[in-house]
This record gives C-alpha cells, structure tokens and sequence, in this order.
C-alpha cells in the first residue's frame, strides 16, 4: 500500500502493490510500501550464522527524487540490511503471510492512516499487524551514490527510537551505491552510545574477578554491555561483562585474571555494544520480581494442597 495526498496508486511489480504519487514539494518523491498480497514474502537469510533479533516490519521506502524503480530496488534491499545487522530482523516468512493479510483487511476497511505517518498512524499499524517495530527507510541520489535514513519507531507508543544515516562509499554508482548506503543507515540503528564510568568497588565473588561499577540503568546501561577498562593513556588495560545491574550501579567481569590486581577504586571504565532490550540480560529487579512470581505461585499451589488435605481429614 502507498498514500499520498492525491490518493493516486500505480501497480509496479505482479507480486509488489506499489503507491506512487507526486508530493506537493519542489520535488517529486515516490513512496512505496511493503505488499499486501499472502504471496509476498521479505524474509531474507543472511550468509553466515542466523542472527535472531527484533522482527521489524518495513512500513514505507521513500525516494525523494521520484523515481519509481530506485525507490522498489531500496524496499527489497531493506530486508537484507536488517537481516544483516545484531538485534533487528526483517519479518520471517512464516509471519508474512498473515502481517500482509492484516494489513489487506485494513485497507478493505478504509483504515485512517497515510505517509507521511503520524505517531497515531504507527500505533494503528502495530496494532493491526501485532509488530512492535516498525522501519521507514529514504533515498536521495547525491552524485553518482545515493544517501539514506533509517528510522525505527516502536508502534507500541508511536514513537521514534532509532535513527540511522548512511552514505555510499567514494567510487560506488548505481546499484552497488544504493545497496551500501541503505546498509548504512540500517547498521547505524544498531550502534549504541559509549557511556563512561567508574570502579566503585571490587567486591570477593568466589573464584570470579569482578568489578561493581557506576552503570546502571539510570545511565542507560543494559545487562550484557561490554565494559573496558582504561589505564592511564585511555586505553582499555581489561575488559569484561556487565551482568548485574541495578539502577545506579552494576557488577562487570575483568579479564584476563593478570590484569585485576591494576584495578582500582574511582578508575575510568567505559561501556561500549550496549544490547538492545530484547537481548539484554535481566536486571537485578527483573530477576526478584521473577523470583516472587515463582514464589506466589509455589506458596498458592502449598496453601491449597494444605486446605484440601486439612478438609480431607476432618
């Protein structure tokens, strides 16, 4: 599907409903959608090991010069990127078949949402195909390459959570340019800021070297994140995993074992490939409140066993 201010659609491709129109700006821009047709599919398997990540579903590629055959090549190369980069991917082809069946009983209902979208319109897409993330990716030719953006908002709130530029290498043209600034943008979703800190403390946890640190996540820092250690140049001495944390502060491994006796108190650390929050570790409320929940239900079934057996026996 494709909406535009003048209502106009155009069939592209046999298996792809492409809208096109022409924007009311100085230029023309061409906007097309992912199908609505059972057959379609925008399951891609990268080469290599299968990375598992968030689905996302592709609601809109974008050219902003109006071509219409830039902006359909984008919207099959917009799976492969996401299929390529940790902690996203496209939607699985099993999933396909009924998120476009959803979207086609929308349509047929005259749903109330049209690009550009608003955070209402996102939420009414997740809603519908029960994706919790959803991608609007833009072209726009810049000399013989292309530049693009990525954006990734969560359709549970409507709002925008990602964002990702991308531009194609010096010498690149045509499709080979396209190709690779679309990978950029989308890889950029997936870069995490570096967030600095320092060591608190070095608590005894059995034959474990670890380190408690100020990160937690009032800082933004995720279960899992990388931690370096720096020395008195900058650069990292140790390095470790931040697997315990808590809202200002978490607990992180030092490796190799030889360099835990150069960690010191109020020593400058550094988190670097931050998680994304599906594949980050629990935090430390995570797991009590999951420990609770397992409690709740083993003192209910024990109450109720003990109330039958104290009836049986009167």
């Amino acid at each position: 599907m494709l909406h535009t201010t003048r209502h106009s659609a155009l069939r592209l491709l046999p298996l792809l409903p492409v809208l096109l129109a022409i924007g009311t700006r100085a230029h023309a821009q061409t906007v097309v959608t992912p199908p609505a047709s059972a057959e379609g599919t925008v399951a891609v398997v990268p080469a290599g090991p299968t990375r598992s990540g968030a689905p996302v579903l592709i609601v809109a590629v974008v050219d902003t010069s109006g071509n219409a055959d830039t902006a359909k090549k984008a919207l099959n190369l917009a799976p492969k990127a996401l299929a390529q980069t940790p902690g996203y991917s496209p939607v699985s082809a099993s999933d396909y078949p009924s998120v476009s069946a959803a979207l086609t009983k929308a349509a047929t209902k005259d749903t109330d949402w049209s690009y550009p979208f608003t955070s209402t319109d996102y939420i009414k897409l997740g809603k519908v195909t029960k994706m919790t993330r959803a991608m609007t990716l833009s072209v726009t030719p810049a000399g013989d390459g292309y530049t693009a953006i990525a954006e990734l908002y969560d359709t549970k709130m409507g709002v925008l959570t990602g964002y990702g530029r991308g531009t194609s290498a010096a010498g690149q043209t045509g499709d080979d340019a396209l190709s690779s600034a679309i990978a950029d943008a989308v890889r950029a979703l997936g870069q995490t800021a570096t967030i600095p800190g320092i060591v608190l403390a070095k608590p005894s946890m059995g034959g474990t070297y670890v380190a408690r640190l100020s990160l937690g996540t009032l800082s933004g820092a995720r279960g899992g994140a990388r931690i370096e250690y720096l020395g008195d140049n900058g650069e990292p001495i140790a390095f470790g995993t931040l697997f315990d944390i808590a809202a200002g502060e978490g607990l992180a491994t030092v490796a190799p074992e030889a360099a835990y006796p150069d960690i010191f108190v109020n020593q400058r650390v550094r988190l670097i490939n931050n998680p994304i929050e599906k594949r980050a570790l629990p935090t430390a409320r995570q797991r009590d409140e999951k420990e609770f929940d397992k409690f709740e239900k083993n003192f209910a079934v024990l109450v109720g066993v003990g109330t039958a057996v104290y009836l049986i026996a009167k």
